[in-house]
């Protein structure tokens, strides 16, 4: 049975969580964000992501430490996904009162899944989960001649951040745990369309979980090409396990041909839209040329700090 707090009591026990204005996280060169996070007595080590809204995503050991029960009857679902090992997952989920260190306790959606979900930590939590106006994340020290990008998020909790390209609107995140900028089909072919990219004859596999390798086409940038007013450096587009091998096929073959690449930039102008809404994810190509990300809630934004040395 809940039992409520008087409404003195509970304006001192608020009071006495301190609110942050400014937090400092440091990254790691080449590194993640780690933080402890501590639910029902259970401290757990998180891995701090920045590509999607307030939650916290366990693997099913660590929720089982914490002794987490489902919301009952409705706090499961069997999920399919090719981001899954396996191609699907239970998933269970509950609300949970979480406190990450240095940080105010907060009620948190919390979901486990019987798959992995990382491999380096017992979980990842969003960085919108922490309560500050403004996170900066420092990636290193501020180089002579670096420059402040403004990148305005759909809304103040929304890790998300929109923007339209030719007819299509375009999902983007930030990935620190992606080498790669990682485009989804109709993502990759607005760009395509746009003329900002090309396709190449390289293939490759993008590992968003541990156990699961999807496998991607490396796109080349034409020079000059900007998404959000960001350069495109090491741009790769999702694709089918056969389209991955019938490219490579190609290539190892020498069948690639200027005109095969010509027609991969045309071809998809007329298409009919299909598959996932697009979406994005800026990846460590990108963000290893800023040294600091600044989350500013207030401000419905990401402020990255970087030089491109390509201008």
């Amino acid at each position: 049975m809940m039992r409520w707090l008087p409404v003195p009591m509970l304006v001192l026990v608020l009071a006495a969580a301190p609110a942050v204005a400014q937090s400092v996280i440091q990254v790691p060169k080449g590194g993640q964000p780690y933080i402890g996070v501590t639910i029902k007595d259970v401290t757990l080590k998180a891995r701090i992501a920045l590509g999607f809204d307030a939650a916290l995503l366990l693997n099913q050991g660590p929720a089982e430490r914490a002794k987490l029960k489902m919301f009952p009857l409705l706090g499961k679902a069997r999920i399919k996904n090719t981001l899954i090992p396996g191609g699907e997952a239970l998933f269970r989920f509950n609300l949970y009162k979480s406190t990450p260190t240095g940080y105010a306790r907060k009620t948190l959606p919390t979901v486990w899944v019987d798959k992995p979900i990382a491999g380096d930590a017992d979980g990842i939590l969003s960085v919108m989960a922490l309560e500050a106006d403004r996170i900066s994340l420092v990636l290193g020290p501020d180089l002579p001649g670096s420059r402040t990008y403004k990148l305005v998020r759909d809304g103040k909790s929304d890790a998300s951040v929109k923007t339209k390209l030719g007819d299509e609107k375009l999902r983007i995140n930030l990935e620190l745990n992606s080498p790669e900028t990682i485009l989804n089909a109709r993502a990759g072919e607005a760009l395509l369309a746009a003329g900002l990219v090309r396709r190449t004859k390289q293939v490759g596999l993008w590992r968003p979980f541990p156990g699961v390798a999807l496998p991607f086409q490396r796109l080349q940038a034409v020079p000059g090409a900007r998404l959000l007013g960001l350069p495109i450096v090491n741009a790769v587009i999702r694709v089918t396990e056969a389209e991955a091998k019938r490219i490579d096929a190609e290539a190892k073959a020498g069948t690639s041909t200027a005109e095969d690449d010509e027609d991969a930039i045309t071809v998809t102008a007329s298409r009919e839209k299909r598959g996932r809404s697009p979406w994005a994810l800026l990846g460590r190509d990108l963000l290893d040329q800023c040294s600091r990300i600044l989350l500013d809630r207030p401000g419905k934004s990401w402020d990255l700090t970087c030089r491109f040395d390509a201008g």
